[in-house]
């Protein structure tokens, strides 16, 4: 194969058009709405992935206008669309719709989860907050990916991943189907948009986290990690002993959290107690029937709510009694010295006093996971003017209560003024308002615990920290739990993991922990990387010529500090790019990312020997591509219910009487296509119930066929023809002062 030289900064501009060229532009105004650049490219890019795999994800940062970019997905599609968002962020919907003229039906996740149906079907399927979706086996998952059967799909979430990676697999099988469970990390990422923290002149700098330090009290947390286990209910695992680090959880959110947690764990030792004193071991759904209030504890009668047992079941109930009891003795003693220690809360309260003295004139938001941690503080507060609390039990004023949108709208962009009588200058809330909700007139935000999900995070920052924000700045604080460092360090260890899994996938936006224990920023995620290429792409375009015209690989030199090269492929019908940086030739996003830094060094001379072997290497990783590529695809067949068709596919040809066979092998064909076809989860129950269907073999046969017509992937509306498999361009990674061989 004959390589071609040409001048470095040409080799750039024709990688980057081949990269850049099959987006589509998107118009850069929608009704009202005056889409920025950014915005266009995201929206150009989630078409292209729309085209290649029948959806995408755009996990942009919380504040980078997602609600527009996904309108412009949509309009350029110009299909009928579907919004499913949560209910609280179902007016902003249509305001948005409305701003953008665009016509969409909107359901809430609410609705599925109760089961609602949806009479018509959308072409295009937008799921706002679509992280709430990564458990397979609730109805809300179920219903939505039926909705997803044969449509586009536009995931968008700030925070794909919660717990573990298969949150993020769970939501891509909308479209992907049950192959996204063998996707590697970098496979995954490679559906995922997401740009990271850029456009900073349109949004508020971060200012923190700043940790607020509470005074240790580890005597506290040794002893809730000391208390003896809980004992089980009947249908309950040891893993019920678990509960314990729930405990520490609400220790460092507040003590009231901790001892109203304590106070439920009593009432349920109380009511087990009585069960078994009845003769009875209950099930966790008898224990429910016992309810308490303050320090009342309410009992049925135990032979009314628990079941009759068996005398193997019973062996054993004076020692079950035993160790409840001491549990119970063990929860009072701790209860006990909670009440007579120093109290943090107070020291927390105060705490929020300075920081409002450190920001006046700035609304402050801050945010807790539990309720007690919020009537505490607000009972501690209550002389304070200007203080408003709001959780799932409705929003207070130290006048009384008042509605939740009351105290919405002095944090929404453009409020009206408020008088001095009624301004709120602090909101304390519960994580209830950390997703969607557009807060900007908020500058200050505060975790005042630390949620051991991370997103929750970068989700509570997010409703301050949006563009368009009048603010130069957003001030993060961070409370810190009341113990010693090294006693820290062991509760963080479980949210870093956790934090960890996240980043390594699709990012994390910026240091949202607090020091000393924040995850270092230097590691980006894959999705983030595959951002920050295309954006080297963009500033490529600016120069050069392309150099498509030319037969063969082109191939340029350019100045680096370590060899290698970057390389342009053609792979049927998209371009790929791949990089060596000394580890061999790899598309992990991390390297080529490196290749894309060093490429834009001074043109040098090509050595002959340097680019023959970048050319040798970029034919071995295509060749090794393609040949997994099909390994692959035979895999996804395999998967059972696809082998189940594809096998009854068989059957019903050889069972078919010869004169029929050439009638049928048409219908057969057109089987075998849909049993290894691109599907998504939607669409693969629907197929595992139709390989069991009782039918004739030729109506069988035409109801799988009909099934693919209905349920295969959207017509890609980007489709180009596919193009042989070749190498279309080299830059080769020159060490400075080598001299040249060619």
């Amino acid at each position: 194969m004959t390589m071609v030289r040409v001048p470095g900064v040409d080799v750039r501009h024709t990688i980057a058009l081949a990269m850049l060229e099959s987006a589509p532009s998107v118009a850069s105004r929608l009704g009202e709405v005056v889409l920025r650049a950014e915005q266009r490219a995201a929206a150009g890019r989630l078409l292209e992935l729309i085209a290649e795999s029948g959806g995408a994800m755009l996990a942009d940062p919380v504040g980078l206008g997602k609600t527009y970019t996904a309108l412009a997905v949509a309009t350029h599609m110009r299909a009928d669309a579907l919004i499913v968002t949560p209910a609280s962020l179902r007016d902003m919907w249509r305001d948005a719709l409305s701003a953008c003229g665009v016509n969409a039906h909107v359901v809430t996740h609410e609705a599925l989860s109760r089961g609602h149906t949806i009479d018509r079907r959308a072409r295009v399927v937008i799921v706002d907050e679509s992280h709430r979706f990564r458990t397979l086996n609730t109805r809300r998952y179920a219903a939505l990916a039926d909705q997803c059967r044969g449509a586009a799909v536009l995931l968008m979430t700030a925070t794909p991943v919660h717990n573990v990676r298969t949150d993020l697999a769970a939501q891509l099988a909308l479209f992907l189907g049950r192959r996204a469970w063998a996707l590697t990390d970098a496979d995954l990422a490679r559906h995922v948009v997401r740009r990271g923290l850029v456009d900073n002149t349109s949004r508020p700098r971060l200012d923190g986290p700043h940790v607020v330090a509470l005074p240790p009290q580890d005597e506290h947390l040794d002893a809730i990690v000391a208390l003896p286990p809980p004992v089980p209910a009947r249908d309950e695992s040891t893993a019920a002993t678990l509960l314990t680090y729930g405990l520490l959880h609400q220790w460092t959110s507040s003590r009231a959290a901790l001892l109203a947690a304590l106070e439920r764990r009593r009432a349920r030792g109380i009511a087990l107690s009585a069960a078994i004193d009845g003769g009875r071991m209950p099930t966790r759904a008898e224990l429910d029937a016992w309810t308490h209030a303050d320090d009342a504890v309410q009992l049925a009668f135990p032979e009314l709510v628990v079941g009759s047992e068996d005398a193997d079941a019973l062996h054993g109930l004076d020692a079950l009694q035993r160790a409840v009891q001491q549990h119970l003795d063990a929860l009072d003693r701790l209860r006990r010295r909670i009440r007579s220690a120093a109290d943090p809360d107070l020291e927390r309260a105060q705490a929020l006093r300075r920081i409002r003295a450190s920001h006046p004139g700035e609304r402050i938001i801050a945010f807790a996971q539990y309720a007690e941690t919020v009537a505490t503080l607000r009972a501690h507060l209550v002389r304070d003017a200007g203080i408003a609390t709001l959780t799932s039990h409705g929003a207070r004023l130290a006048s009384g209560r008042v509605s939740r949108a009351e105290v919405l709208e002095q944090f929404v962009p453009n409020a009206r003024p408020a008088s001095a009588a009624t301004r709120i200058d602090l909101l304390i809330c519960t994580d209830l308002l950390s997703e969607g909700l557009n807060l900007q007139e908020a500058s200050v935000i505060v975790h005042l615990d630390m949620p051991w999900n991370p997103a929750r995070l970068e989700q509570r920052v997010g409703r301050a920290l949006r563009m368009g924000s009048r603010h130069s700045r957003v001030t993060v604080y961070s409370f810190s739990p009341p113990a010693s460092a090294a006693a820290l360090l062991r509760i963080e260890t479980r949210l870093r993991d956790k934090l960890a899994i996240a980043q390594r996938t699709v990012g994390v936006a910026g240091s949202i922990l607090p020091s000393p224990f924040a995850t270092p920023r230097a590691n980006r995620g894959m999705a983030e990387e595959l951002g920050e290429i295309r954006s080297a792409m963009r500033q490529w375009l600016e120069r050069g010529q392309s150099a498509f015209d030319i037969a063969g690989p082109i191939c340029g030199a350019v100045g680096a500090d370590t060899p290698g090269f970057l390389a342009l492929l053609h792979d049927g019908d998209r371009p790929h790019l791949i990089a060596d940086m000394g580890s061999g030739a790899s598309d992990a996003p991390a390297v080529v990312r490196a290749a894309v830094a060093a490429a834009c060094g001074d043109d040098l001379p090509l050595d002959a020997s340097l680019a023959d072997s970048a050319l040798r290497g970029a034919l071995d990783w295509l060749a090794e591509h393609r040949a997994s590529s099909v390994i692959d695809l035979r895999a996804a067949g395999a998967a059972r219910a696809r082998r189940a068709t594809l096998e009854r596919v068989t059957r019903a040809l050889a069972r078919a009487p010869r004169h029929r066979r050439s009638t049928l092998a048409p219908l057969a064909a057109a089987a075998r296509a849909v049993a290894t076809a691109p599907l998504g989860e939607g669409a693969e129950r629907v197929l595992e119930m139709l390989v069991r269907a009782e039918l004739p073999d030729e109506a069988w046969l035409r109801s799988i066929v009909a099934f693919g017509e209905i349920n295969a992937q959207p017509l890609a509306p980007l489709a180009r023809e596919p193009s042989p498999p070749r190498v279309v361009a080299i830059i080769v990674l020159t060490p400075r002062g080598a001299s040249e061989k060619g």
